[in-house]
């Protein structure tokens, strides 16, 4: 499941996200790794060993340490088993951090909080339903339960427990649950953004069976009296047609880079990559070298690339393509948005923001996936060119 929900944010991580409204797709979960010759590896294992009763500043460091000791161990190009079972222990260790953190009794009652978020949030990653609903029953138990961490457990329950159904592949468990969440939306305040945010994820995952209820609650929320359910439904419009676009052709319109209007009738009769990025993303330009790869593979077969760049510094990204080189076209938002003709601006149009999204659409102009990176582009292209070899 897309787990856009699940973005980390402290010193370990924050040299992945920009000042924009655009969130990067970057979890727990690992990165797609080049499988290579193993080598031995020179880090520091002992980072992943999290000792409990430290202050904040210790953890902080700690979550600096756990961030290096994978980033050398990536340096060595281990196999792909090695560099997963490395993820592994960087994830516990980064969530054994948070849950320390927010057991530190004279940190501010709102920081503990959002350690306390991340340390569940990681749980729900990870599918333990368990151990969530066992800390859910222990603070429904006590006599005045903490009302930040009872909303944290009860979201993070649900969560998984839509996640566990899918990954099982249980059609009537996750109908069960969708009915349950969209009947919470519309009565209880509390689950009024939650219950579209899970619903999000489940037609991410599942378009087929989760795009209905997508559409129900919020046709629901429309015809409420609701003003805030009203401005949830308008917020979600976007998000329910990306969610609804596999099988489905993709309006996209606009301008260039140069300024030159995208004619996207042109592309029509070819595979095309289109690319929501930006040049702040570090995991948007992990993605160029293997799209370079696919590019120059199957571009004389009919692979074609458009980026549509959401970057708001127009010299940063011209000094970017310049240095790069990119063989494909890339369009701009910011130009698109300052133009005096009224285009669509297709990233919002279709509700997209969390970055790198890459959307593939065939050669008859229906979208083939909204999952399109790293291994599963080159796998989805070996199917539509099986000719290349």
């Amino acid at each position: 499941m897309r787990c856009s929900r699940l973005l980390l944010s402290l010193a370990a991580t924050s040299a992945l996200f920009g000042a924009s409204a655009f969130s990067v797709s970057s979890v727990f979960a690992q990165d797609d790794a080049p499988a290579a010759e193993a080598k031995a590896p020179e880090y520091d294992e002992s980072a992943f060993d999290v000792p409990e009763g430290k202050d904040e500043a210790f953890y902080k460091a700690q979550l600096s340490k756990i961030s290096e000791a994978l980033s050398l161990f990536r340096k060595t190009n281990p196999d792909a088993a090695a560099l997963n079972d490395v993820f592994l222990k960087r994830n516990n260790a980064m969530m054994t951090c948070y849950k320390y953190m927010s057991e530190i009794a004279d940190l501010d009652a709102n920081v503990r909080a959002r350690y306390f978020s991340q340390y569940v949030d990681g749980l729900a990653f990870f599918g333990k339903l368990d151990e969530i609903n066992a800390l859910l029953a222990a603070e429904e138990a006590k006599e005045t339960p903490d009302a930040s961490r009872l909303n944290t457990l009860k979201f993070a329950s649900v969560s998984a427990a839509v996640d566990k159904a899918v990954e099982a592949n249980d059609e009537a468990e996750i109908k069960k649950l969708a009915t349950d969440l969209i009947a919470k939306g519309k009565t209880d305040d509390f689950w009024a953004s939650r219950a579209p945010s899970i619903l999000e994820d489940l037609a991410g995952s599942n378009p087929k069976v989760g795009v209905p209820f997508l559409k129900d609650i919020c046709a629901a929320y429309a015809a409420s009296d609701d003003e805030t359910r009203k401005k949830i439904a308008e917020r979600y419009e976007g998000k329910i047609r990306f969610a609804d676009l596999v099988g489905n052709e993709m309006k996209v319109e606009g301008l260039y880079l140069d300024g030159t209007e995208i004619d996207w009738k042109s592309y029509r009769g070819k595979v095309v990559l289109v690319d929501f990025w930006a040049t702040w993303c570090g995991p948007c330009v992990g993605e160029i070298p293997n799209m370079t790869k696919m590019y120059e593979k199957y571009n004389a077969a009919g692979f074609e690339i458009l980026g549509y760049s959401i970057d708001d510094d127009l010299d940063r990204l011209h000094k970017f393509e310049e240095e790069r080189k990119l063989p494909w076209k890339t369009a701009s938002r910011k130009l698109t948005q300052d133009a005096e003709k009224d285009y669509v601006i297709i990233s919002s149009y279709y509700g997209v923001n969390a970055i790198p999204t890459m959307v593939l659409v065939g050669k008859d102009g229906k979208v083939l996936s909204t999952k399109a990176r790293g291994a599963e582009l080159e796998r989805l292209l070996g199917e539509q060119f099986p000719e290349v070899k």
